[in-house]
């Protein structure tokens, strides 16, 4: 070896020394942050084409991901069902139809799709219309039977017991079933005048709902709180509404395959399509449908309703996908948590990723029992943006920082702003991104954890986005 071989290699060792050290003091300077001093923080930051981790602090430590969660679900449903995977609901009937009468049940059957005539439907909401002319063109005019909605397809358990009990209802957290309607969602109005408290309107309309007023009128205006039991029609609306004053409140469709029934018996009423008896569900009759299909009605593709799950971090779309995947197991006939775990953990670990980091319960991020360390998510990252077939569409459905989705005003007006795509994740004390980011024509995929932080949510999000941006301009 000559002198300036040499040279050469002390000159490249000097050069890694120096970053090593700009790294480490980038990390320290965040970690010791007198809001973050006791706060549990982990992150990786990892540049994809060599695999070289640039950054690295205490990554292999389970840690609460929050919504950071629907990166797994979504990055799991494009490899196990394919970019063009479409949701399907049926229609069919049983029995025998004679002189225009159906002597059996018709049923809507649930197969998972959580964009039935939702508000973010990517198609247009034409399932009743599509049902009605269907049971037209079949010569039906009359049902001597019931109209029954079969969500079987999932476990029919109602509210998930391993979220928080003020989640569970709420209009950012309905019930997931293998037979949805309207984002599972109710939306009231209550006006309180001299005659009481009083509801207004009802959006999606159905007569089923009735609710127990029971709000005071006097004092100050307080929050409001919804209280009801599984599959209960009649929940209690508590909290205090002063006279002259009016509130919108949004709660939980109590059993879907209930409202989807009703609302298209009451059409087929309207258009002169009678039926005999009242309507139900599977979970209430007992029947699950053993009969002829006339009408499938298919989903958007898997990628647009990925997209709309992480761009505006639905939790409905997170947990539908997440309970389909239980399918893909060959031994499962039912969609459960437990069984989507399974399917989750199988299917990575066969593509030789470490899977003791993952504790999934839910596929939304909802359930404080989830449990993923950042270099488990960087695994998967890293897989989708290297290996997947899907990469684009999957890159894709990720919101882009400073741009769209959940992550609009995050390192808004920075040098990363629109270079990173990056799925957030927050709960009470927990402040977690995870993403792509593109600099100097490389791609990095990172996850960063921030829980039990002290101080303003707003002031962990500018230090994390400080810490990327600093990481990002030291290489």
């Amino acid at each position: 070896m000559n002198i300036f071989q040499k040279q050469f290699i002390a000159y490249i060792l000097l050069l890694s020394t120096t970053y090593l050290n700009a790294q480490t003091e980038i990390v320290n300077q965040f970690v010791q942050q007198p809001n973050l001093v006791s706060a549990s923080i982990g992150f990786l930051v990892k540049e994809l084409e060599s695999g070289k981790v640039i950054a690295d602090y205490q990554s292999g430590i389970c840690r609460n991901p929050a919504s950071v969660t629907k990166l797994i679900t979504t990055a799991s449903a494009f490899e196990m069902l394919s970019d063009t995977f479409r949701f399907k609901t049926y229609l069919g009937y049983d029995g025998s139809i004679t002189d225009s009468v159906l002597h059996g049940d018709l049923y809507i059957i649930g197969g998972g799709d959580p964009t039935l005539e939702s508000k973010h439907n990517p198609l247009p909401n034409n399932f009743y219309i599509n049902a009605i002319e269907s049971i037209q063109k079949k010569g039906i005019k009359e049902v001597k039977g019931k109209i029954i909605g079969d969500a079987t397809l999932f476990a029919e358990d109602g509210a998930p017991f391993l979220w928080l009990v003020e989640d569970i209802g709420s209009s950012y957290s309905p019930t997931p079933s293998a037979l949805t309607a309207h984002d599972n969602l109710l939306q009231f109005s209550l006006i309180s005048d001299s005659s009481g408290i009083n509801l207004t309107s009802l959006k999606p309309f159905t007569p089923i709902f009735q609710p127990n007023i029971e709000m005071s009128q006097t004092g100050k205006e307080i929050g409001w709180r919804v209280t009801k039991t599984d599959f209960s029609w009649q929940p209690s609306i508590r909290g205090n509404l002063p006279i002259g004053t009016k509130r919108v409140i949004k709660t939980e469709i109590p059993e879907p395959s209930i409202f989807l029934t009703d609302s298209l018996q009451r059409l087929m009423n309207l258009v002169g399509i009678s039926v005999d008896s009242i309507v139900g569900s599977s979970r209430q009759s007992g029947k699950k449908f053993n009969g002829e299909i006339i009408y499938t009605q298919n989903s958007a593709p898997l990628h647009e309703i990925a997209k709309i799950t992480n761009h505006q971090s639905n939790n409905l779309y997170a947990e539908n996908i997440f309970l389909f995947l239980s399918l893909q197991n060959e031994k499962c006939t039912i969609g459960t948590n437990g069984n989507s775990h399974i399917a989750i953990t199988n299917y990575w670990k066969g593509k030789g990723i470490d899977t003791k980091f993952l504790f999934q319960v839910d596929g939304s991020g909802m359930s404080m029992k989830n449990g993923i360390s950042p270099k488990l998510i960087v695994d998967i990252l890293e897989y989708m943006k290297n290996k997947s077939s899907y990469s684009k569409v999957f890159i894709e459905s990720i919101p882009v920082a400073g741009k769209k989705g959940t992550v609009a005003n995050f390192m808004k007006n920075t040098p990363l702003s629109g270079r990173v795509h990056v799925k957030s994740g927050s709960m009470e004390r927990v402040q977690n991104y995870a993403g792509y980011i593109q600099h100097k024509e490389k791609w990095y995929a990172f996850c960063i954890m921030v829980s039990n932080f002290g101080g303003q949510r707003a002031t962990v999000i500018k230090q994390i986005s400080t810490l990327l941006n600093d990481i990002m301009n030291s290489l």
